[in-house]
């Protein structure tokens, strides 16, 4: 190869680097306003703690990867002074879960509600928590692009479920001393929240709460993530 013909090729590769960069810093997410309480569960249950009614219900599953589909799943999170708290209320006819449980990665097999959080828009690094009906979550580290390193574990993830005939419920929390040792700031973040429902072993539908137009299921790309505005603290006239 000739010098003409190397220089050429360095050209081309930095174009393409530069497109591709530019492309993932148009990413415009959406704006998702997260609530905040003043104070933490009253009930000693996450899942039956009355803070819930005065947080908003999200509930634009889809699943634009299968036929479009629609989900009923509900959505909820909530900033207190030392949690960030969420819950899933999920329907499902026919929850799969894996047996025996080996170990975490078991999860990839089962129902799950996902939750991803990143300090920037790119998901440069962004931390991972997907949870089966059971309670048993798979917990992980990223870097983009679906660099995982599942040795990684949450220390504060602290998980509640209920399983009925028709529905499961997965509800948790994670410290907000934790996020913030993580690089994840309490007034804005970028967040995805997402489900696996799987029909047996094989068949599964994926849903995002945020829609996107591509093609092929993929949650780990920053076009899934929303921009999280997390409200004001509550001020006292005096």
């Amino acid at each position: 190869m000739n010098m003409r013909q190397t220089t050429i090729l360095f050209l081309l590769a930095t174009i393409v680097f530069v497109a591709c960069t530019q492309e993932r810093q148009e990413v415009h997410n959406a704006k998702f306003i997260m609530s905040r309480q003043t104070a933490e569960p009253d009930t000693g249950s996450i899942i039956t703690a009355a803070v819930w009614d005065k947080v908003p219900l999200q509930k634009t599953f889809c699943a634009p990867w299968s036929d479009d589909k629609q989900d009923e799943t509900e959505f909820q999170c909530y900033l207190s002074p030392h949690y960030f708290y969420f819950k899933f209320q999920v329907p499902d006819q026919t929850i799969t879960l894996q047996e025996p449980f080996l170990n975490k990665l078991d999860v990839c097999c089962e129902d799950r509600a996902e939750i991803f959080l990143s300090a920037t828009p790119g998901m440069e690094t962004y931390y991972c928590m997907e949870i089966d009906p059971a309670g048993r979550a798979l917990d992980y580290v990223s870097n983009y692009y679906r660099q995982f390193d599942y040795d990684w574990s949450f220390c504060t993830l602290q998980i509640e479920t209920v399983v009925e005939d028709s529905k499961y419920i997965v509800a948790g929390r994670l410290s907000t001393l934790e996020m913030m040792q993580l690089g994840i700031p309490q007034n804005e973040f970028y967040m995805g929240v997402f489900r696996a429902d799987f029909d047996g072993p094989e068949k599964v539908v994926w849903y995002s709460l945020l829609r996107t137009e591509r093609k092929k299921a993929d949650f780990h790309l920053p076009e899934m993530l929303y921009h999280v505005i997390v409200e004001a603290p509550m001020t006292t006239e005096p």
